[in-house]
């Protein structure tokens, strides 16, 4: 056997060495993240107990959980602040902001409110002004006339017999932190 086929044959035996070991720390890697996402996946089951909407049929993404947990503990914060229940619309729209219409109709179901007074307005289409049309409401005579209205903070029906608000007993669409146990 010549030199250089021992070396070929130590640096062959060296390169399977150095696969198989970074096989077993990719192995290990891979173990870590899969318990990572098991304690993450845990958590969020165990938040999921504690925010307003809990269904046995449909689990709410990872997202709409954190999306909802955040307005809850909001909507909370304010009730302490204000030292008042906000009624079940005013209640639903603070739930509702920034998540999905499933996860908004889910909200309305469970505060009864309709769901079409929980969406957002339309947006109305933007055109491009004629030239020399002012762009800035400031610098318009006070004979422009404006194409814009502000937005209304909730969206209530001007027709107050469309969605009639039933009395709710306390505390039924709230949720109750004294039934829910806690441990890590």
């Amino acid at each position: 056997m010549s030199l250089s086929s021992s070396s070929s044959a130590s640096s062959g035996i060296h390169d399977d060495d150095v696969k198989r070991k970074m096989r077993i720390r990719r192995v290990k890697a891979n173990g870590r993240e899969r318990a990572r996402m098991h304690g993450l996946n845990q958590a969020l089951d165990v938040l999921r107990e504690y925010i307003p909407i809990t269904t046995q049929h449909q689990k709410l993404s990872k997202i709409e959980t954190l999306r909802l947990a955040k307005n809850y503990i909001e909507a909370l914060n304010r009730m302490l602040q204000t030292n008042s229940q906000p009624s079940p619309l005013e209640y639903a729209h603070q739930l509702a902001t920034g998540l999905s219409q499933t996860t908004t109709n889910m909200l309305a179901n469970l505060l009864q409110v309709q769901p079409r007074l929980l969406c957002p307005p339309q947006q109305f289409d933007h055109f491009d002004l004629p030239t020399g049309y002012p762009t800035n409401p400031s610098s318009a005579s006070p004979s422009a006339t404006s194409f814009s209205s502000p937005t209304p903070q909730y969206y209530y029906s001007p027709n107050p017999s469309a969605a009639p608000l039933q009395s709710f007993p306390p505390n039924s669409f709230y949720s109750d932190f004294s039934q829910h146990s806690y441990s890590p």
